[in-house]
């Protein structure tokens, strides 16, 4: 692993709270449910990291390349001390973890009230089958840029012989677009089409960061998909997510974190000429210093992006009619993910 990731460091800044933080940890208290479901969550140790690759050094998801389920679990303790959250925990994603290591770490390890997504091999479809018959696998993970160079269509690193499986097993899975969601529409629609019984799950609510990026045309594809979930994993739009709840309503829709990187200070903007970036007030290894420079002052006092997609969900559940604001609130936090995942 290269040396200059302050991992610790990391951590450390990460768990120094600020007034702000502080604030937001009683604002959520008072409104968050007793009881939440946390479905994208990653966890693995640091023996797992064989290495990392320039592509992945050089992108904000190497911030973290080990968080364990004790780093885990005190996180949600420092930032929601009064609730009870259970978690759907996979591996960091990037190729050079040992998968299949911390595949068993989460599956011997994890706490009986929480769950785990395998995280299937693309280049060894045996193996990926084989595990998911293990009897703690609920969901399976599979990413695009494990391979090298990274898969654009979904058949390329979901093998159409594990879907199958996954389909026939009941297993969900999570699914990370290879692409710009208005990009893979097709490859979503063949997907749908060939395996019409694959609970799926969109992560990051299809990666649909403003309403310029089309959402409504994205979330009506899949409104006559009763199989098709989202999960908001650092979707910090209000308006985005208030898009999903209006087209989909609130039962297909789940609450996810992607613990540890919300616990990076960051906001994203539009660069002039490389679209949307991440900018932190505090530099990180992967932090460009000439962009730092010019845009850093952006995220000055900017708190956990955590708090900033919990207040995304918030306005827009705010936002749609009082009496469905509490069945909102516990379907996204709490009972889409128990009967989606099998909590």
């Amino acid at each position: 692993m290269a040396t200059n990731i302050r991992q610790e460091d990391y951590l450390k800044h990460a768990r120094e709270l600020t007034l702000l933080e502080e604030g937001f940890i009683k604002e959520f208290g008072d409104w968050l449910p007793n009881s939440i479901i946390d479905c994208h969550v990653h966890c693995n140790l640091p023996e797992h990291v064989l290495g990392i690759t320039s592509r992945a050094y050089n992108h904000m998801m190497s911030t973290f390349p080990s968080f364990t389920l004790e780093e885990s679990g005190d996180c949600n303790v420092l930032l929601h001390p009064t609730k009870n959250i259970r978690s759907l925990r996979f591996p960091v994603v990037f190729r050079d973890i040992d998968h299949r290591a911390a595949n068993l770490y989460l599956l011997g390890k994890s706490p009986a009230e929480d769950r785990v997504a395998l995280y299937g091999i693309p280049d060894d479809p045996d193996y990926t089958v084989h595990m998911l018959n293990h009897p703690r696998v609920s969901a399976l993970k599979m990413y695009y840029s494990y391979l090298e160079p990274p898969a654009k269509q979904i058949y390329q690193y979901f093998p159409k012989v594990v879907l199958s499986v996954a389909q026939r097993l009941r297993v969900p899975i999570v699914l990370h677009p290879p692409t710009k969601i208005t990009d893979c529409f097709d490859q979503l629609e063949r997907l749908v089409c060939d395996f019409p019984d694959l609970k799926i799950c969109i992560a990051h609510l299809g990666l649909v960061r403003d309403m310029a990026s089309g959402p409504r045309e994205i979330f009506e594809m899949f409104a006559n998909s009763p199989l098709v979930y989202f999960d908001t994993a650092l979707v910090q739009s209000a308006e985005v997510i208030l898009t999903a709840l209006n087209v989909l309503g609130s039962d297909r829709i789940m609450y996810g974190s992607d613990a540890p990187l919300d616990l990076i200070r960051y906001v994203d903007y539009k660069h002039p000429q490389l679209g949307w970036r991440a900018v932190s007030e505090y530099v990180y290894h992967w932090s460009d210093p000439a962009e730092h420079e010019t845009f850093g002052s952006l995220a000055i006092g900017a708190p956990h992006v955590h708090w900033t997609a919990l207040k995304a969900i918030k306005n827009a559940i705010c936002t749609i009619a009082v009496s469905q604001q509490e069945s909102a609130k516990q379907n996204i936090f709490c009972e889409n993910a128990k009967s989606f995942y099998g909590f």
